[in-house]
C-alpha cells in the first residue's frame, strides 16, 4: 500500500532537483512572460480600451462654442451667430460647422463646474481630481499629492501593447507654458510618468518620428545598436546565444523604438498616407490628433493632447483680449476640423466603441464681455465633450441659464467627468494609493459617473 504522503515527498524531491538543476533560472526567464500576461489582463473587461483627452488649456468659452446664448443680455451676448446641429433643438456657435454636423456622434455636458477661477488650481483639479487650493506657478507647481488621471490609468491598465508606453503626452506634460506640471505621476512614481512625444510638425508633409531622445542616430544602424546592447549584456556576465532576448525590458523597449519596430512605428507619421494627414488639417493640432489616433490604435491606454498654439505661453484659450477674433480666426477652425476628423476616423476603423474621447479646458469664460472685447476666468459653468468608449452618444446633460452664467439643470462637478472616464477604463475610484507623505488617498475623494452617459 502506497503511503498518502509519498506523492508529496516525490513532488518535494522533484522540486529540489529542479531548482538544483537550474530550474530557478528557467523560471526566472519565464517571469517576464507571466508578468506581461498578467499586465495584459488588467481592465480587459472595461468598455473602453483607450482614452484620448484633448485639453483646451486656458478655458473654452461655451458662448462661442457648444452653448451659445443668443438671448443673453447684451453685455454677455456673443458676436457669433448660432447654427443647428444634428440633434433637435441643439445649436452650436456658427464657427463649429463640422462638429455641428456630427453632434449625434458625441455627448455634451453643458453644466460642468470646478471650484476655482485660478488656472493652476483648476488645472490641478481637472487633471487629477484632487484639491490644491494654493496651487501656483511660483510654488506648488507639481502634483505631489495626487497623480494625474493619465498616470492612474497607466497603472491600472498597464502597457496593453508590447513595448508601448501606457501614457503619452502630446507634445508635453506641462501646462501654462510648461510652468506647472499637473499631468504627471506624482506619488505613483516615475514608472507611470507620461512619455512626451515631442512637438509634431505644423503641416502634413513634414516627417515626424516621435520623441527626439528615442530616435536612432543616423550613424547608428539597428544592427549596430543590437550588437552594442549584446556587448553590454555580456559585460554584465549574462552573455548567451540569445543575449539580446534576455535584455531587461528597458533595453528591449529602447531597442524596439530606436530601430523603428512596432512601438517606434506608432509615433511615425510618415506611415500615414498624406491624404489622411491632410484630412486632420495642415496645422499643429491636426498632426497632434492623428498621432493620438495612431497611439490609441496601437494600444496606448491614455493619450493627453494639449491644444496649444503658443508653446511658450501655453494658454491660447485664455481669451482675455480680442476673444471673438481669436476664436473665429485661430482657435475654433483647427479644433473643429481636427476633432471632426478624429471622430470620423475612429468610427471608420471600428475604434470609437472602444476609444473614449474627451475634450475640455480647466474652466469657462465670464458671461460679461470685458473692456478689451475678451472674457475672463469663469469656473461656475462650462461645457465638456465626451464620446466613445461605451458611452452614449447624442446626449446633452444639464443646461445653463438663459444668460449662460450658472448651471440651470443638473449641475455636474468636474470630478464626475473624471469618475465617468475612470469607470469606462475599468479603474476603481475608491482604490487607495499613498501620497508623498505616506498617507492613504483614494483615486478620487469625490465624484461619481454621469449616469445619463452610461
Amino acid at each position: 500500500m502506497v503511503s498518502r504522503t509519498q506523492p508529496n515527498s516525490i513532488a518535494a524531491l522533484t522540486r529540489r532537483r529542479w531548482l538544483q538543476g537550474g530550474g530557478a533560472l528557467a523560471g526566472a526567464m519565464l517571469w517576464p512572460q507571466l508578468l506581461r500576461a498578467k499586465e495584459a489582463q488588467k481592465a480587459t473587461h472595461s468598455p473602453a480600451r483607450a482614452c484620448i483627452v484633448i485639453y483646451l488649456q486656458g478655458g473654452l468659452s461655451h458662448y462661442e462654442s457648444f452653448d451659445p446664448k443668443p438671448d443673453a443680455p447684451s453685455a454677455y451676448r456673443s458676436t457669433f451667430g448660432d447654427i443647428p446641429t444634428t440633434l433637435p433643438g441643439i445649436h452650436f456657435a456658427e464657427h463649429l460647422p463640422l462638429l455641428a454636423k456630427r453632434a449625434h456622434k458625441f455627448s455634451l455636458i453643458r453644466s460642468a463646474y470646478v471650484d476655482s477661477p485660478s488656472h493652476p488650481v483648476a488645472i490641478y483639479q481637472t487633471l487629477t481630481g484632487g484639491d490644491l487650493p494654493d496651487a501656483s506657478v511660483e510654488a506648488k507647481n507639481r502634483n505631489l499629492a495626487h497623480p494625474s488621471i493619465g498616470s492612474v490609468i497607466a497603472r491600472a491598465c498597464g502597457a496593453r501593447a508590447p513595448l508601448l508606453p501606457p501614457y503619452v503626452a502630446i507634445p508635453h506634460s506641462g501646462q501654462l507654458g510648461n510652468r506647472v506640471h499637473y499631468a504627471t505621476a506624482g506619488p505613483l512614481g516615475v514608472s507611470y510618468e507620461p512619455l512626451e512625444s515631442g512637438l509634431p510638425p505644423v503641416d502634413a508633409r513634414t516627417p515626424f518620428g516621435g520623441p527626439q531622445d528615442l530616435r536612432l542616430q543616423q550613424t547608428l544602424s539597428g544592427k549596430r545598436l543590437e550588437d552594442r546592447l549584446t556587448l553590454l549584456n555580456a559585460l554584465g556576465g549574462q552573455a548567451s546565444a540569445n543575449a539580446v532576448d534576455s535584455l531587461d525590458k528597458y533595453h528591449r523597449h529602447a531597442l524596439e523604438i530606436l530601430s523603428g519596430g512596432a512601438a517606434g512605428g506608432a509615433f511615425d507619421l510618415t506611415r500615414e498616407p498624406l491624404r489622411q494627414r491632410e484630412r486632420y488639417g495642415q496645422h499643429l493640432w491636426g498632426q497632434q490628433t492623428i498621432l493620438a489616433r495612431r497611439l490609441a490604435e496601437a494600444g496606448v491606454p491614455f493619450t493627453l493632447l494639449n491644444y496649444t498654439l503658443n508653446q511658450e505661453r501655453g494658454q491660447d484659450w485664455d481669451t482675455h483680449e480680442d476673444n471673438f477674433n481669436q476664436m473665429r480666426d485661430k482657435l475654433l477652425p483647427p479644433m473643429d476640423l481636427a476633432v471632426s476628423a478624429l471622430l470620423d476616423d475612429l468610427e471608420e476603423r471600428g475604434l470609437l466603441d472602444t476609444t473614449l474621447v474627451a475634450m475640455f479646458g480647466e474652466f469657462g469664460r465670464t458671461p460679461k464681455i470685458n473692456a478689451n472685447a475678451g472674457r475672463d476666468h469663469w469656473e461656475k459653468v462650462f461645457s465638456v465633450m465626451l464620446t466613445g468608449g461605451g458611452l452614449k452618444r447624442g446626449v446633452v446633460v444639464g443646461s445653463s441659464t438663459k444668460a449662460g452664467d450658472l448651471p440651470f439643470e443638473r449641475p455636474v462637478h468636474f470630478n464626475d467627468v473624471l469618475a465617468t472616464i475612470y469607470r469606462q477604463l475599468g479603474v476603481a475610484t475608491d482604490e487607495v494609493f499613498h501620497n508623498a507623505f505616506g498617507l492613504p488617498v483614494p483615486v478620487l475623494t469625490r465624484g461619481k459617473p454621469v449616469e445619463e452617459l452610461i
